[in-house]
Order: C-alpha cells, then structure tokens, then sequence
C-alpha cells in the first residue's frame, strides 16, 4: 500500500474574526471550508488545479456574507501521478468529518472519483470534478447507482464534458483524420475502460472499423504487442487510459514498429507532463481535450491565464481552467445557496443549499462558454478540441461539436 504524502493546506483567510474579501472592514463571524483533492505529484497538474480553485475563490472576494471560505487542498496521488486509492478515501472522509465542509473539489481521475463519490453523498455534501469524465458518474446502472449514490440523492457534477462527448470526438477526429480501421486498448481504470466503450459503440455507428486490442498493463510486452497491431494494419490506435506510463510505452513501441499508425489518446493524456516525454513520437500523436489554448477564452478565462503567469512565473497546465471554472461555481452555489444566516446555519443546511444551487446552474456565462448543469450533473458543454502535439505542447487542429446524432446514438 502506497503512503500518504503530505498535506497541502491553502487559505484564504486567516481565520473567525479575520477581514477577507472585496470589503477590507468587513468582519467575518464564521468559516467554511472547500476542499481540493487532486493529483500533487507525476506531473498530473494537480497543483495548478488547487491554485486555480484559489484564484477563483479570491477573486469572488474570499466571503460569502459573514463567513470566510478557506481552501484546503489535498494530494491524491502516488509518487508517479496515478490516484492512490488509500489518499481518495481519506481525503473525501477528512471533508465529510469536517463540520465547516460546504463543498469538495475533486478527483482529476474517474476511478478516484468513483471511490469518493458515496462518502461524500452520505455527507450531503456538493462534489465537483474538474476532470473525471467517465459517463458512469453521472448516469450509472441502477446497481452504481446504488453504490455511487448511497442516499438516493445526486451530490456530484462536473464542469467537464462527459466520454460520450469525448467518445463522439475522437470518432470524428478519426474520421476527419481518414481513418478507417482502428485498434483499440484501454488500461483497465474507470476512465479508459468507459471512454473505450463509448468510442467503439460510436465508430461502429458512424462506419469505422474497430479492432479489439487486448488491455494493458504493466506486464504487457509491449513490443510482441505492437508486432500485432502492425500486422492487423489499422490507420490508428487508440489508447484509453489515463497511465501515462503505459501510454509511453505503448506509443513508443508501436511507433518504432510501424511509423505509419497514428496514434489517439484522450484528455487523460493531455498533461504537460506526459506530452514533453514524446519526442518524435509527438509526430504520429492526436489528442482530445475539453480545453481550448490560451487567445480562445471568454475574457475571465483570459484574465485567469495571464494571473496565473503573473503570478507562478509560468504558464497554467491546460486544464486549469476547469479547475478555476469549478471553483468560480462552487463560490456562486455556495452564495445563492445560502436561505438564512450562512453564520449561525447548521451545515446541513448549508450543504444542502449549496449543492441545490449548483444543480440548478442554467446557461452560467463562464470562461469554457454559456453552460448549465443537467438533472444527472453534467455540463451541456458540447465541444472537445482535437489537437496535435509539436513540441511538447497542444496544438488545435479544430474544435469538434458533436452532432447530436452521436449523442443520441451513444446515450440508447
């Protein structure tokens, strides 16, 4: 079992009592607290999440009424950037044992999200992810439900778009790409395994030929597995997952075996930290990402990127903004959540409040664009990018709006 790392402790506010916000005479009587679980290490990006979340709560003036609303984030993650399992779960039980807790930042990965996700819903308390997009979060079998959902209420939603968006993407980047044989594999998380459905449902649909791959590993050898691929001789690969390492292994194989396949990945390899390993393979790499580059932004998005580099000396990693986006959000939901006196409230009914506020977002004007939350807690964000990677970084080829037929295809 993986140890816990450290706490990273953000706040806002110094505490009761301590002036915070627009107002500098303005007391506050009482805090409540937002946590961010997200992955600090392997070069997930998880960081750039939390301090996001911060310059989004500062910039709603660090208050709600009378109380201060301090940020405290958390790591989620082992050494090499994958989700620890041990960390989820202590961190979603430290939120639902904290009396001052009105809402939970997090996880960036769809498997830990699926293990925070019932702790929290016992608590009551508003779960908001800023990257996990597997579509079983918000629209699970009665029998997930169950699991996810232990009180029957919806607590979770997301500011990202759902795989069933992402799944429509990638098929029509493939077929913009003039792809008509594809190769799929996924690395056995929630993430890779849902997105892997979801895309072969859409490829059949739309005429793409799909061949299944087996799902790898660690143990995969992954140059007897790419002898296969390119004897199978698809257009592309797709990899769908969200371990970075496998990811590499598996390009870098596949590449120096058949330098013709081009190679897929989804949002979960849209991370600095994996897309500066790649080398020449970045020739042969596509990826789809929600976020859009720096310049395409409604202005508050704009403003955030530029504080950020003003601030870190460094641009944000990509996905930031929906960390920032996710924060902007709870800061709203937390406001016009709030039926009496936010001081002296019991926090059930804050939570309650909160998380009712949230689920009633219509046509929120953001720096992602005009969005509302649906009854099962996804945004109504349409578009992925589709991008190509040259030097290390994203570059946008196109935005992709899924057609609606996709849609409907992907959600019978």
């Amino acid at each position: 079992m993986r140890r816990a790392t450290a706490v990273i402790l953000i706040v806002l506010c110094a505490g009761p009592l301590a002036a915070c916000g627009d107002d500098p005479g303005e007391e506050t009587t009482s805090t409540l607290r937002v946590y961010v679980s997200a992955p600090m290490k392997g070069g997930r990006g998880g960081e750039d999440t939390a301090s996001a979340v911060k310059i989004a709560v500062e910039n709603a003036g660090g208050t709600v009424d009378s109380a201060a609303i301090d940020v405290v984030a958390l790591n989620d993650s082992a050494p090499d950037g994958a989700f620890d399992p041990k960390l989820v779960r202590d961190n979603a039980l430290r939120a639902a044992r904290d009396d001052r807790a009105i809402a939970y930042i997090g996880e960036f990965d769809s498997g830990g999200t699926e293990l925070a996700m019932p702790i929290l819903n016992r608590a009551g308390i508003l779960h908001v992810s800023s990257g996990s997009t597997a579509l079983k979060l918000t629209k699970p079998s009665p029998a997930e439900g169950e699991r996810l959902r232990p009180t029957g209420v919806t607590t979770f939603g997301r500011v990202v778009p759902n795989d069933m968006v992402q799944a429509g993407a990638l098929e029509e980047f493939m077929h913009q790409e003039s792809v008509a044989t594809a190769y799929v594999v996924d690395d056995g998380g929630t993430y890779g395994v849902g997105l892997r459905r979801l895309f072969e449902k859409a490829a059949t649909a739309t005429g793409i030929k799909v061949i299944e791959g087996p799902r790898v590993s660690a143990r995969t050898e992954f140059g007897n597995l790419a002898e296969k691929i390119s004897r199978a001789d698809p257009n592309a690969l797709l990899y769908a997952g969200s371990d970075l390492e496998l990811a590499f292994s598996l390009f870098e194989s596949v590449h120096r075996t058949n330098g013709h396949i081009k190679l897929f990945g989804g949002d979960g390899l849209a991370l600095s930290g994996f897309l500066t390993t790649l080398g020449p393979i970045e020739l042969d790499t596509y990826v789809t990402a929600p976020q859009l580059p720096a310049g395409n932004y409604a202005r508050s998005g704009e403003d955030f990127l530029d504080g950020f580099r003003d601030e870190f000396g460094r641009d944000a990693e990509p996905m930031s903004v929906f960390g920032y986006e996710a924060g902007a959000a709870v800061m709203d939901s937390i406001r016009r959540g709030v039926r009496g006196d936010i001081s002296t409230d019991a926090i059930s009914t804050l939570r309650t409040g909160t998380r009712e506020a949230f689920f009633d977002i219509t046509e929120r004007a953001s720096p992602l664009g005009s969005y509302s939350i649906d009854v099962n807690g996804d945004t109504t964000l349409p578009f992925y990018g589709a991008y190509r990677v040259e030097n290390g970084e994203l570059v946008l080829g196109r935005t992709i709006d899924v057609p609606v037929s996709i849609l409907q295809e992907l959600d019978q």
